[in-house]
C-alpha cells in the first residue's frame, strides 16, 4: 500500500529542525517513510495580512525557497515530482516523492505572470485563496480582526465567485499545468471554476458538508462535480472537518463522498501542521491507520489502495506537465 496526501503545512514547523527529523511537528520525512508514504503535497502557505516580509509573494518565494532546501539536503530519501515521469522514476528508485503546491494564490496579487515564476520553481498545484478575499476571489469564510467569521451554515459569509482577474489565473494555470484547488474557496468560486477550467480540479483538504455542515466542506453537488471532472477529494483530518475527528466519523466522511462520487475521487489530504493536533491522528505516524478502518468499514482492499495513494497517482500521472521540466 502506497500512502499519498494532497496537503501539509509542515513548511512552518521547519525553523528548529528540519524535514528529516522533526519532534515538533506533525509530519518528517522519518515518520513519513516509516508510514509507507510514496508522496507528500508541501504547501507554501502564506497568511497575507500577517507577513513579516515586505510582501506576502516574497513570503511565498522564501517559504518554496526553504522547501527546496530541505528536498536537496535530504534528496537520498526525497525528490520533487515536476512532470509525470517522475512518478514512475521515484517509484523505482525507492524515493518519496514532494508535490509542491501554494496556499494563497492571492500571493500573484494583480500580475498574473508570477505564475510563471512559481511553476519554474516547481510549483504544480495551488489554491487561489485562503480565508481572505484576494484579487482573485472570494473564500469560504473571512478571517478579520476579530478572528474567522462564523463557520455554521446558518450564518455564513456570503461571498462572491473570481474576479476577472481570477478567470485569468485559472486560464493560466490550465495554460502551465498548475492543478487548481478549490479548497478554501466560496461556493460561489467553485462554481466558477467548474465553469471556466479546461482542466479537472481538486479539493486537496475539504470534507463532505451532507456529514458535518461545516463551510470548508464540500456538497453533494460539488463532490459529484469534481468526480465527473475526474479531480480528488482529499480528507481531512481536522476534527472540525469530520465532526469529531474520530475514525468512526472519518469513515463517515469516506463512505459519503465514495457514494456520492465514487472511490476513484477519494484521497487523502490530512492538512497535518496546519490544524490542532487531532489525538486520534497526531501525526503522519498514524495515517496507515485510516486503512484499517476503511477495510472494516467495508470497503474492498483495492478501494483502499486507491484512497490511501493509487488515486493520486493516477490523477497525477495524467494531469502533470508531459514533459521534462527543470526548476
Amino acid at each position: 500500500m502506497l500512502i499519498c496526501d494532497l496537503h501539509c503545512d509542515t513548511v512552518h514547523k521547519l525553523s528548529e529542525y528540519g524535514l528529516r527529523d522533526n519532534p515538533t511537528s506533525h509530519v518528517d520525512l522519518r515518520r513519513m517513510l516509516s508510514a509507507g508514504y510514496a508522496l507528500g503535497t508541501f504547501a507554501a502557505f502564506v497568511d497575507a495580512k500577517h507577513t513579516s516580509f515586505p510582501s506576502p509573494w516574497d513570503e511565498c518565494l522564501s517559504l518554496i525557497g526553504q522547501l527546496h532546501d530541505e528536498f536537496r539536503a535530504n534528496s537520498d530519501l526525497i525528490t520533487p515530482v515536476l512532470w509525470s515521469g517522475d512518478i514512475d522514476t521515484a517509484l523505482s528508485g525507492g524515493k518519496m516523492m514532494a508535490l509542491l503546491s501554494v496556499e494563497e494564490g492571492g500571493v500573484v496579487e494583480h500580475d498574473i505572470s508570477r505564475l510563471d515564476n512559481l511553476f519554474s520553481l516547481g510549483v504544480r498545484m495551488t489554491t487561489l485563496t485562503w480565508n481572505y478575499e484576494n484579487t482573485l476571489a472570494c473564500p469560504a469564510y473571512c478571517s478579520g480582526a476579530e478572528g474567522a467569521m462564523p463557520t455554521v451554515l446558518g450564518n455564513t459569509y456570503i461571498g462572491g465567485g473570481l474576479t476577472e482577474l481570477g478567470r485569468s489565473f485559472v486560464e493560466k494555470c490550465n495554460e502551465l499545468g498548475i492543478i487548481i484547488d478549490v479548497s478554501h474557496l466560496s461556493d460561489a468560486g467553485f462554481y466558477d471554476i467548474a465553469h471556466f477550467s479546461r482542466r479537472p480540479f481538486i479539493a486537496s483538504h475539504s470534507n463532505a458538508r451532507e456529514v458535518t455542515p461545516y463551510l470548508r466542506n464540500l456538497t453533494d453537488d460539488m463532490i459529484k462535480i469534481i468526480s465527473s471532472r475526474g479531480g480528488l477529494i482529499g480528507l481531512n483530518l481536522a476534527a472540525d472537518f469530520l465532526g469529531g475527528g474520530d475514525s468512526e466519523s472519518l469513515v463517515r466522511h469516506a463512505i459519503h463522498i465514495a457514494k456520492i462520487g465514487g472511490v476513484d475521487c477519494l484521497a487523502l489530504g490530512g492538512d497535518l501542521d496546519g490544524i490542532p493536533t487531532n489525538p486520534y491522528f497526531p501525526d503522519c505516524a498514524a495515517v496507515p491507520k485510516i486503512a484499517d478502518y476503511l477495510l472494516a468499514a467495508g470497503f474492498t482492499s483495492g478501494e483502499v489502495d486507491k484512497i490511501m495513494g493509487e488515486n493520486v497517482l493516477r490523477f497525477l500521472r495524467e494531469n502533470l506537465p508531459k514533459q521534462p521540466c527543470i526548476y
